[in-house]
């Protein structure tokens, strides 16, 4: 399998020459004796590196492209229809409108733009109708249980959130993208999720195709001006990352000492001047982070296994005893309540919090309606030790499947038009995305794009965050509640884990 990794040399090297962004390719290995520790996870995201400003992708990977091209061939869908169902939220990665003009040329022209012109440009490689079907969350589950139960052959993909995909696949809803001959080793695959695999067969994948999964990836964004303020006791954090100690304990020290009662009511609400700011799900984030997880699986794993009891538990309560301080000690920091995730978000804008826990996709907003300087970190990691910088991706992220009531006689056509589509999205739409988040429009210097490179080429895919096994609330809930509860929670759904495999695997293998 291709893996990509950040060498330290060339991290170096693009700071010192203020270079917007950089591409590695290496192997990872970091405690080799476990099959996914240390695995770098996100060969898809490579592409910080990949435009030449024309929508192509650079020289190194060319010859990938041309290969896969070559080995797909003519494809001939007969110039039938080959549609995608997808949660409205998605349609801005899949389906673009020609000759839709942004009057200020922003993210969204140049996006919708390479989305069409990679729609047109499958249509014609693939002798077919490109077409899509917009569904609300609510109406997607009924729609691909109908399709399954009595198909139509109305939609080929589908593309919704990960959490829904994991759901699809365990119900027997999706096929096979081994079995349909797709090469995943291609660097448009984002391996992490090909380790989802299951009973050997893999039934849904990030990639180039898709970049919401990017908006939802968790970072940790920092206030110029106060860190400038403070830089006795904070100094630059880009120069910290590089040197590879920005650790959990380190970033719980620089937070320390910022937080004031701004308003002098006595009390510290979203009124107020943070060390951070942050939300529930962060707990989850330091949790990443630190390189832990709850199941091990990958391909080649027989079933998956809990990645806690191979000797990991104690490190998991040092970081729950780290993250916990972070959110309760010394009022450092305030935790916008779930679905107030707002209130942490103006607090920055307004300049009240040195530090941002949040995902990607707020670097947009902040570009917007932030009149201070801002610049993007990787979460911090565990010790100086742990070889990369870890996060995840919210399970709200998109991922694209297969739905099982293609037939077996158009398996392998359907097999190779994705294959295509995830090819020229590699080509024409990643690029422009990474243009877009990974320029002046999302992000105000040059060092940056650097840290979004590290940060999307190193996030860690559990399953328990995406399939329903009930890890999922265990250490954000003790860390926001401080209530102890993160061990024996943990012991109850351990017991339950291999009843829960079981019970997936046995459907699988029914179907």
């Amino acid at each position: 399998m291709k893996h990509l990794a950040i060498r330290v040399l060339s991290v170096l090297l693009a700071c010192m020459m203020l270079l917007t962004s950089f591409v590695a390719c290496g192997e990872t290995g970091e405690n080799s004796n476990n099959q996914n520790e240390g695995k770098e996870t996100s060969a898809a995201t490579q592409t910080p590196g990949a435009s030449d400003g024309e929508g192509n992708v650079e020289s190194e990977t060319v010859n990938e492209v041309e290969d896969a091209l070559s080995s797909l061939g003519d494809i001939d869908f007969k110039e039938e229809e080959f549609c995608i169902l997808h949660g409205e939220m998605y349609q801005s990665e899949i389906w673009g409108e020609n000759k839709v003009v942004d009057k200020e040329n922003g993210g969204d022209q140049l996006i919708n733009d390479a989305v069409y012109e990679r729609n047109t440009l499958l249509e014609e490689k693939c002798n077919l109708v490109f077409n899509h079907i917009a569904k609300p969350d609510s109406a997607m589950q009924s729609t691909v249980t109908n399709e399954v139960t009595a198909p139509t052959g109305d939609f080929q993909l589908i593309t919704t959130s990960a959490r829904n995909s994991a759901s699809y696949a365990t119900s027997g809803y999706l096929r096979d993208y081994i079995d349909m001959g797709v090469d995943l080793e291609y660097s448009w695959w984002d391996s992490g999720t090909a380790d989802f695999a299951l009973e050997g067969q893999v039934f849904f994948m990030n990639g180039a195709h898709n970049f919401s999964d990017d908006n939802v990836t968790y970072v940790l964004i920092f206030n110029k001006e106060m860190q400038q303020e403070f830089a006795n006791t904070v100094p630059d954090p880009y120069q910290t990352v590089l040197n590879w100690e920005w650790t959990l304990d380190y970033f719980n020290q620089v937070i320390q000492g910022v937080s004031s009662d701004a308003n002098g009511d006595g009390t510290y609400d979203e009124k107020d001047i943070y060390g951070f700011l942050t939300t529930w799900e962060y707990g989850n984030t330091f949790f990443m982070g630190c390189d832990l997880r709850y199941v091990l699986n990958d391909r080649n794993s027989v079933e998956p296994t809990l990645f806690l009891d191979s000797g990991k538990m104690e490190k998991a309560l040092n970081v729950l005893e780290l993250a916990t301080a972070i959110y309760h000690d010394n009022d450092a920091t305030f935790m916008s309540p779930p679905g107030q995730e707002v209130l942490g978000l103006n607090a920055f804008k307004e300049g009240r919090g040195l530090f941002f826990g949040e995902v990607a996709q707020n670097l947009t907003a902040l570009n917007r309606e932030m009149d201070g300087d801002y610049g993007v970190l990787p979460v911090p990691k565990y010790d100086k030790a742990q070889e990369f910088y870890r996060t995840w991706t919210h399970d709200v992220g998109s991922s694209l499947s297969v739905v099982a009531s293609v037939p077996d006689k158009d398996a392998e056509t359907v097999g190779n038009i994705i294959q295509m589509y995830a090819v020229l999205s590699y080509q024409y739409v990643k690029p422009k995305f990474y243009d877009v988040m990974l320029s002046t429009k999302s992000v105000r210097d040059p060092q940056s794009p650097v840290m979004l490179d590290i940060i999307f080429q190193n996030r860690v895919y559990d399953m328990a965050m995406y399939f329903n096994l009930g890890f999922y609330e265990l250490f954000k809930t003790d860390v926001n509640n401080a209530d102890g509860t993160f061990s024996s929670g943990y012991a109850k759904v351990q017991k339950r884990f291999d009843r829960e495999i079981d019970k997936i695997l046995k459907k699988l293998r029914a179907d």
